[in-house]
């Protein structure tokens, strides 16, 4: 061995910094933002709904892998707009008010168990058997948003980047306030912290929300993926906004490139406040009929203000790949938003384009493999069977069928 060790790491860092450079010149030939302020003033992780799909879907994926998110204008048509808001808005009186009926009936001592089917409360079995029921699914207030959820161009960006089979393991309303006649300012969050432009409360969404909803109790504790987290999308946030957002309006922060960053806000030992400012962190920017999709693992934070004079109205939903474990911990947790059921009557007025989305929250609907795993599985199956036919008809030759594969050791771990 002709140089030291020293002189092959010294010749490495070199050339990683001449890559990085080379990557850096090459986005800039291709006109990619590499800067926050250039992200914001030209809005190129956004793209229009109703352009030609593929080119829309190639261009959320990009920017979902380069940046952590994107944006979808005009999916909701805007003559729709106005309806949806509305409904989103009477659905947040009827969540909250079924929400505090049973968590006053059980402090008050009834088993959660017996208020299921009772008047006034609506709660449903879930699919785990011995688990106690937990609130019925946000989407049974939601019929008009229902029809749009499984948008083509959606669903398409999220099985390029999960998986060809996918599950809604978490949907609910997102509202920020506005400022309130009483003095309160509006925004995110506690009243005492909110009306601040420099205050945060990063995070990321869960299966890499790292308190996991319940810290250390074990019955509410849904889970988590361990530090630092593989670099594999596993869950994509959709944000439904049904107000216009932007600085002002609680657009909601992100810290581009986040998602690929081996630490994490509330990492015990990365040494991050959570409610501090992060340099190169934005707010989006969208107009009410957009969706916001982020990569679960993207730093980002509900804005802790909104000086508007409006309520954002936003719903939210959680995509995982069916191999995401999404409703096996937390045992009770009939509170949190994690695959929250649905009955078989309520399930079966699905628009038929959301149904395989949800089939899992319907403890009495069959769920299976979809089509395309099936596909991939048979194809495999084939290319496993060529292989003992090839062995089969060419015994002379099989010992050198894979003389032109090679595959390397890492150098660096």
């Amino acid at each position: 061995m002709n140089d030291t060790i020293e002189n092959l790491a010294a010749k490495e860092a070199a050339l990683t910094v001449e890559l990085l450079n080379v990557r850096r010149a090459l986005a800039a030939a291709r006109g990619i933002p590499l800067s926050t302020a250039e992200l914001k003033s030209n809005r190129s992780y956004a793209f229009d709904a109703t352009g030609p799909q593929n080119e829309v879907v190639l261009g959320c994926a990009d920017a979902l892998a380069r940046y952590g998110f994107c944006v979808v204008d005009n999916v909701i048509p805007h003559d729709e707009i106005v309806a949806l808001r509305e409904e989103a808005e009477q659905a947040e009186i009827h969540v909250e008010g079924n929400a505090r009926a049973v968590r006053e009936a059980v402090k008050a001592g009834t088993p959660i168990e017996r208020l299921v089917g009772r008047k006034g409360y609506e709660l449903r079995p879930v699919r785990r058997v011995g688990r106690p029921p937990k609130l019925v699914n946000d989407i049974v207030w939601l019929p008009r948003y229902a029809k749009h959820l499984a948008h083509p161009t959606l669903t398409a960006v999220a099985k390029r980047v999960l998986d060809d089979h996918l599950k809604i393991a978490q949907l609910h309303l997102r509202p920020i306030a506005a400022n309130a006649t009483d003095g309160t300012p509006g925004g995110f969050g506690r009243a005492q912290f909110r009306g601040r432009k420099d205050t945060r409360e990063w995070h990321t969404d869960w299966p890499h929300d790292l308190s996991a909803y319940g810290g250390g109790r074990a019955d509410l504790n849904a889970g988590c993926i361990r530090q630092p987290f593989p670099d594999v999308a596993m869950c994509l946030v959709m944000i439904w906004y049904l107000t216009d957002v932007d600085e002002d309006s609680a657009g909601t922060f992100v810290v581009p490139g986040s998602h690929r960053d081996p630490r994490n806000p509330r990492g015990p030992d990365d040494d991050i406040s959570v409610t501090s400012p992060v340099p190169g962190d934005m707010q989006v920017t969208a107009k009410a009929g957009s969706v916001f999709i982020q990569d679960s693992r993207c730093w980002h934070a509900s804005a802790m203000h909104n000086n508007s004079g409006y309520k954002r109205v936003a719903i939210v939903n959680r995509w995982c790949p069916w191999w995401v474990s999404v409703d096996d911990y937390a045992p009770e947790g009939s509170f949190n938003t994690v695959c929250r059921p649905l009955d078989q009557s309520e399930f079966d007025t699905l628009p038929d384009a959301l149904k395989p989305y949800l089939r899992h929250v319907c403890p009495t609907e069959a769920d299976s493999l979809q089509q395309p795993v099936l596909d991939r599985a048979q194809a495999a199956a084939e290319r496993n069977q060529w292989g003992f036919r090839f062995l089969a008809d060419h015994p002379d030759e099989v010992a050198e069928g894979n003389k032109n594969i090679r595959v390397d050791i890492r150098a660096e771990t």
